[in-house]
């Protein structure tokens, strides 16, 4: 696999592991948003940097930051939701900048049967042109599917927004629990195709987010590999997030 893998740090073992095959690191940490507080920060970045150092790992290229994203939702109808979201997001950014890292991971925030698409849509390119404005050329965020059920909501707002700091972030397992039955994962990548720059990777049954073992699991993770190579730009990354992940990074190292 020539792509740049990472582990997510909520996965067994994940230090062990990133030591073992000297793949990258995706922190978990700011993911829960309490992480972040006034009061929590410097002990976060503390044991981020501590377990970047115990990986090998020695500049930005090594390491990517998933963002909070706890009751956060950028295209919430009441403002003050909005305001927590950009807060706890700047923390994140803050965070991101004192460790010297430069991509950052952030949940779309859709919830079905709350927000209709044209208004998730609308309000989350609002959203995130906002949040970007003061934040430099090198940094980079990617906005991942969580409840999505389609592909085309994300792609429009990547499109609208039309900043090349501002990709997407495809949750395979997350589009195989949801998606509608019209579109299959693969359908997705065709579609977000160059708009994606980076992949979330693990496996499910298709009725729950089971973060299972790459093979194990109704996706074809062949083809899922297949077709990243066909539709997106080569500088795409990949990370895995099977909790019990030994065999998951031995598998994508062999592809």
């Amino acid at each position: 696999m020539e792509r740049k893998i990472f582990l997510a740090t909520f996965s067994d073992d994940a230090l062990k592991v990133i030591k073992k095959y000297g793949i990258g690191i995706e922190f978990n940490q700011f993911c829960i948003s309490q992480t972040l507080d006034e009061d929590k920060i410097d002990r976060t970045i503390a044991a981020m940097q501590k377990e970047m150092k115990e990986c090998g790992i020695s500049d930005e290229r090594g390491a990517i930051v998933h963002g909070p994203f706890t009751e956060l939702c950028p295209q919430s109808i009441d403002p003050l939701f909005v305001d927590l979201a950009m807060k706890r997001f700047e923390q994140a950014y803050e965070g991101c900048r004192r460790l010297g890292l430069k991509r950052l991971v952030v949940h779309s925030g859709f919830i079905p049967l709350i927000y209709f698409p044209v208004w998730h849509v609308k309000q989350s390119v609002k959203f995130w042109s906002r949040f970007m404005e003061d934040k430099p050329e090198d940094f980079t965020i990617y906005i991942e599917n969580v409840l999505d059920s389609e592909p085309e909501s994300l792609t429009e707002i990547v499109s609208q927004i039309d900043d090349p700091r501002v990709r997407l972030c495809l949750d395979v397992g997350h589009a195989n629990v949801v998606t509608e039955p019209e579109y299959s994962v693969t359908d997705w990548i065709r579609i977000m195709g160059p708009r994606l720059g980076h992949f979330h990777l693990h496996n499910n049954d298709g009725s729950s987010d089971q973060h299972r073992p790459l093979t194990s699991g109704s996706l074809n993770m062949k083809e899922i590999l297949a077709a990243i190579d066909d539709y997106c730009d080569p500088s795409a990354t990949l990370t895995i997030e099977s909790r019990e992940c030994d065999e998951s990074v031995v598998w994508l190292l062999k592809q």
